[in-house]
């Protein structure tokens, strides 16, 4: 009978197990807190596309980011085990998490301008950063990824410095969505805005500035510290995605609401976003 043997453990390794556990704590206490608010702009509405990647936002996260949860709980392995499928799988559902939030904001930026060309370029630019990024991280060309910790089954909470070049083209692609929607907001809309514009662009604008945050930490946490805590940024990304996704939906629904409360049918069609080129069904979830 085989004994499992016990996994190897150093101050990163057990600060990055206590911050992944703490994310997905925080995960779960964001969505109960805005369980009600989901319940009122969201259950009982239609399914759309804009419906679909929203629910895949907003619960992905607990299947990958409980991966990450239960990779951070083990202490052992068993002689011939291998995590290596799992660990692909938990990265599988982090990158899902993470382009369903960011398909979110897409559709948002897309349906303010209503281009087929910036659409092109906002499904083709991202698929061109990710695919380089992969390239990069898979060479040692600028930088030793090795590892001196033994981890034969692959089942230590362990990342690598390669992860750089993933939170690199993150931050490349959110600043140059930031920039066009900055465009946006004072070429298109140069004169006052209502309450639904102004929920749009101003989520929309913190929700970029907290990812380009969140990248630029990542990248420091990913080169700087010893290698052992490289692993701190596992969750983070996915977390901060779900839960700002989430919030940027809810406020635009809330907002619509209070604009039809406060306004007669001609205001609100001098509201909509262009007149015509905005218009809120774009947000009908």
């Amino acid at each position: 009978m085989s004994h499992p043997t016990a996994l190897y453990v150093d101050a990163g390794i057990q600060a990055s197990k206590y911050f992944n556990v703490g994310m997905f704590a925080v995960l779960i206490f964001d969505y109960f807190i805005t369980l009600e608010a989901e319940s009122q702009w969201v259950w009982h509405r239609k399914w759309t596309f804009v419906r679909f990647i929203f629910t895949v936002s907003r619960y992905l996260p607990f299947f990958g980011i409980g991966m990450t949860f239960i990779a951070a709980l083990r202490t052992q392995y068993y002689p011939g085990e291998s995590c290596v499928r799992f660990g692909q799988a938990s990265n599988v559902l982090h990158i899902i998490c993470i382009l369903a939030a960011e398909g979110l904001l897409i559709t948002r930026i897309y349906a303010s301008w209503k281009s087929k060309r910036l659409l092109t370029f906002l499904l083709v630019f991202p698929v061109v950063c990710f695919v380089v990024s992969y390239i990069l991280s898979d060479t040692t060309l600028f930088f030793d990824f090795t590892t001196p910790i033994p981890d034969p089954a692959s089942c230590l909470l362990s990342g690598s410095r390669n992860n750089v070049f993933e939170y690199a083209a993150l931050l490349l692609y959110e600043l140059v969505l930031l920039c066009l929607m900055l465009y946006i907001r004072f070429s298109k809309y140069s004169n006052p805005i209502g309450p639904l514009q102004e929920a749009y662009f101003s989520d929309s604008l913190r929700y970029v500035m907290c990812i380009m945050a969140m990248s630029s930490v990542s990248i420091i946490l990913t080169m700087v510290p010893p290698i052992t805590w490289v692993s701190i940024t596992d969750s983070p990304q996915v977390v901060i995605h779900s839960v700002l996704a989430s919030r940027i939906l809810f406020n635009l629904r809330a907002s619509e609401r209070r604009s039809q409360f406060h306004a007669t049918l001609t205001d609100v069609s001098e509201m909509q976003f262009g007149r015509g080129r905005f218009s809120t069904p774009v947000f009908d979830v």
